[in-house]
């Protein structure tokens, strides 16, 4: 399993970045969960079109049984994206356990069934201790699709930063546009560029 904690990621060069990767590299999506409050369902309360927000994590798995997850962590000292990648089904201690399948949703039907061809990252630097971490991950799948997930609520029909709530952005254009204050790129990111293995 590969996970890497906001507080630890400080760029695209990173190994650990790069491991996860040229694992997703090739990967076909088969299916997507979003994690929302404990007890709850999934409710998209976006006032945006091709925008979902959900409230915990976001989930990606693959052909092979993989799963990406990404999800925020704890404002403050830990706060930014917190990406995780291991065998579909394997979870921690801590990870919540109430999931929604949205693979049936619209917005995700026209990517599901795409490879993985690339990877990206934004980072911002955060205001606790001035370190640089991460604040928005995207996939860009075959077929010219991509999927961004940030941190960040949408109301009054635009992305606003919120440390503990993702958006969902299908859009190019969107992904973009939407930057935060202190972001060194905006979420759509700087992709990962994995090193030729001999």
């Amino acid at each position: 399993m590969i996970s890497i904690a906001p507080s630890t990621l400080h760029g695209t060069d990173d190994s650990r970045l790069e491991n996860l990767v040229a694992t997703l590299a090739g990967e076909r999506l088969v299916g997507v969960r979003y994690v929302p409050l404990s007890g709850a369902s999934w409710a998209n309360y976006s006032d945006l079109d091709g925008v979902h927000e959900v409230d915990m994590a976001v989930e990606l798995v693959t052909g092979s049984g993989l799963s990406v997850r990404v999800s925020w962590a704890t404002p403050g000292r830990e706060e930014g994206l917190w990406l995780t990648l291991g065998p579909e089904g394997e979870r921690t201690s801590g990870d919540p356990v109430d999931v929604d399948d949205v693979s049936g949703h619209h917005d995700w039907s026209a990517i599901l069934g795409s490879l993985v061809e690339t990877v990206a990252v934004a980072f911002l630097r955060h205001g606790y201790d001035s370190s640089v971490r991460p604040w928005s991950f995207r996939i860009g799948f075959s077929g010219g699709s991509s999927v961004t997930v940030a941190l960040g609520e949408t109301a009054s029909h635009r992305i606003h930063y919120m440390p503990t709530t993702l958006v969902v952005i299908f859009d190019e254009a969107t992904a973009r546009t939407y930057e935060v204050v202190d972001a060194l790129q905006p979420a759509w990111g700087e992709n990962v560029r994995v090193p030729r293995r001999s």
